[in-house]
């Protein structure tokens, strides 16, 4: 799957997600991210070795099959950390859907985060 096969639908600054009847909408917001890890030289902040793993996790997203449904495969921003999961970009988004800036219990329990960390971001 590469950025060229979602084109723009998912860019972050206008998607974010929504879950509701236990599948996830795109919606407005800037929670939901393409997956693609982004490449870049080499720095004192990207040394090779977060180079070395950003190409590795490309290369590990990339071996995930297109989603038969027409979903896309993303980066759900959460007040509890990042996590991968395949979004709808074809449905209206009902408005009471669970969304990143929701309740904390109301994010935790629509996404079946285990363990989230105590704190959130």
């Amino acid at each position: 799957m590469s950025s060229l096969d979602v084109g723009m639908d998912c860019s972050g600054r206008q998607c974010g997600y929504g879950e509701f009847a236990g599948d996830l909408g795109c919606t407005d917001g800037g929670s939901c991210f393409h997956a693609e890890m982004l490449q870049a030289k080499e720095s004192r902040f990207h040394d090779a070795t977060l180079a070395k793993a950003t190409s590795q996790i490309n290369e590990i997203i990339a071996s995930i099959p297109d989603d038969p449904d027409g979903r896309q495969l993303s980066f759900l921003h959460t007040p509890f950390g990042t996590m991968l999961a395949w979004v709808r970009h074809d449905v209206e988004v009902p408005e009471e859907a669970v969304r990143a800036d929701s309740s904390p219990d109301q994010v935790i329990s629509s996404l079946g985060l285990l363990d989230p960390p105590q704190r959130a971001y």
